[in-house]
């Protein structure tokens, strides 16, 4: 700390500062909370009611401290007035706001300058690289938010974009889980800009109570009456209805479907003892809940049918794990290379290479499964089983 200089600039004013600035000293943890709500802003020069103000009335004090503090080691300059007999600190001068705020781990205004730039370009990359989720991409580049607000709605647009990659499917809790781990840590304001922005029920987001759709032969006793699901030829049951008392006649085996259209057509052509079950892309935690009791209470073995991508697999392998868990034979049905090799394809992208490595290190990855991935690797593409099923 060096001698304070005074240098009268007029009547009845000074300024006064204190060594050439090089760096704080210690602080205590108080002293350094204040500091830092002083340099969150890029101004210059403050008044020093204004930084009275946010220090608060519980902190005038230590705001007092820290000014002589700063002063004594050249990290500010004050202006003062002469008034009532004594010298009064108007205004605040900053030596080096940037070295201070980097000092405090507070982002300059250049860094923040190029943190706003990287996050419009990735917004706009975003918009180019997924279609569908360039006009949110849009509005969060022409809203007048926070930065910080744009950060969390690109990034629920990323999770978006993954959501639908892997083909997930469940209500907003379980979406949320997924975006930022934990069931409610999307804001009801979040909720509604996005629906303002995405369709969310399209993307297999729903807000209500889910539903099992099964086709062909099941049928259940409810207290209130039998339900004959071939009789209605598709039928969407609330995933809670299966549970005790519920009595199930076994069909003679399970088809899971993936694709839904594929799903429609072939629950109402299914054979007699068949029942047919939309698999709805990576099932939710009602969805799994419902099945496993189905197969508790009318167990029978199961062919599963998923598109031929990393996602299906991933997905045939969630589904397949339920009769794993019940002691039943299940196996991929109509995804083999040979399925699909004349249906229309698409380019496997860099998520779904990463993808298969993972699924093809997997020591558990059953053989026709393992197959189909050595398949998509060689190949360089996918197919959607809607072509063929």
């Amino acid at each position: 700390m060096g001698t304070l200089r005074a240098e009268t600039m007029g009547r009845g004013r000074r300024t006064r500062c204190g060594p050439p600035f090089s760096a704080l000293p210690a602080l205590r943890p108080a002293q350094a909370a204040l500091l830092r709500d002083w340099l969150r802003g890029h101004a210059a020069e403050r008044r020093w009611q204004t930084l009275l103000d946010q220090a608060g009335a519980e902190r005038l004090e230590l705001a007092d401290e820290l000014l002589t503090l700063l002063l004594a080691c050249g990290a500010l300059q004050t202006r003062e007035r002469f008034v009532h007999a004594q010298w009064r600190v108007e205004r605040v001068v900053w030596a080096d706001l940037a070295a201070l705020q980097q000092a405090l781990g507070l982002a300059t205004r250049q860094e923040q300058s190029d943190q706003r730039d990287a996050l419009a370009a990735r917004l706009k990359t975003l918009a180019q690289q997924v279609p569908w989720l360039a006009p949110a991409a849009r509005h969060c580049l022409d809203a007048r938010v926070s930065d910080a607000t744009r950060q969390a709605r690109l990034d629920l647009l990323l999770a978006l974009a993954r959501w639908h990659e892997e083909q997930c499917f469940g209500l907003q809790r379980d979406f949320a889980q997924f975006a930022r781990g934990h069931t409610k840590a999307i804001s009801a304001g979040e909720w509604d800009w996005l629906a303002q922005h995405v369709a969310l029920q399209e993307l297999g987001i729903a807000r209500f109570a889910p539903l099992l759709w099964l086709g062909g032969t099941l049928t259940l006793g409810t207290a209130r009456g039998r339900i004959d699901v071939a009789a209605a030829g598709l039928c969407g049951l609330p995933a809670a209805l299966l549970a005790a008392p519920v009595q199930v006649q076994a069909p003679q085996g399970y088809w899971l479907i993936e694709n839904r259209a594929s799903f429609e057509r072939q629950a109402l052509a299914a054979a007699p003892g068949t029942c047919v079950v939309w698999l709805p892309g990576q099932p939710p935690t009602s969805w799994r809940q419902a099945m496993a009791w189905l197969i508790a209470a009318a167990p029978a073995p199961a062919r599963i049918s998923c598109d031929p991508d990393p996602a299906g697999v991933a997905i045939a392998l969630t589904a397949g794990a339920l009769w794993d868990a019940a002691g039943l034979p299940w196996q991929p049905h109509a995804m083999e290379a040979a399925a699909w090799r004349q249906a229309p394809q698409l380019p496997l992208t860099a998520h779904d290479r990463d993808w298969l490595a993972r699924l093809l290190a997997r020591t558990d990855l059953p053989a026709p499964l393992r197959a189909l991935c050595l398949a998509l690797e060689q190949g360089g593409h996918k197919a959607e089983q809607e072509a063929w099923l």
